[in-house]
């Protein structure tokens, strides 16, 4: 289960940052990206937590509006 306030990894197509949770529902949340990405809706995105000292996916989703 994502929570709010939690960092997390995004890598879009070749672009990969770190970001933090703002809202999570369930099956959808919004993240406040350190650095901006360019990419079209429905671009596919694999979603990173920290556990111990490593990033591990955790998932995939989609880009929305």
């Amino acid at each position: 289960e994502i929570s709010t306030g939690e960092p997390l990894m995004m890598t879009v197509g070749t672009a990969t940052t770190v970001g933090a949770v703002t809202s999570a529902r369930s099956g959808e949340c919004e993240v406040n990206l350190k650095r901006p990405v360019a990419a079209d809706p429905g671009t596919k995105i694999a979603i990173n937590r920290r556990i111990g000292a490593r990033w591990r996916l955790i998932g995939l989703g989609t880009l929305t509006d």
